[in-house]
């Protein structure tokens, strides 16, 4: 049975909010495997959480990922 527009509308996450939550999930995985503390309310603003998320990009980077602008111009 299909459902009205502002029902299903309401149902879906924006995509900023599922970012969120995908960021505190990585950061308590983080957390429980280094034995660190966790608290949700200092997710963007701990130093603990810049620097990881500054050597997950960097390993990201080395690793290759993300290299859309590069795929596209080989493309063309």
């Amino acid at each position: 049975m299909a459902h009205p527009a502002y029902i299903t509308k309401s149902f879906r996450m924006k995509p900023e909010v599922n970012k969120i939550f995908d960021d505190l999930e990585e950061w308590l995985d983080v957390c429980r495997f280094n034995l660190m503390h966790y608290d949700e309310k200092d997710l963007y603003r701990s130093p603990d959480y810049k620097e990881f998320k500054r050597r997950s990009r960097y390993e990201n980077n080395r690793r290759g990922g993300n290299n859309n602008n590069r795929h596209q111009a080989n493309q063309a």
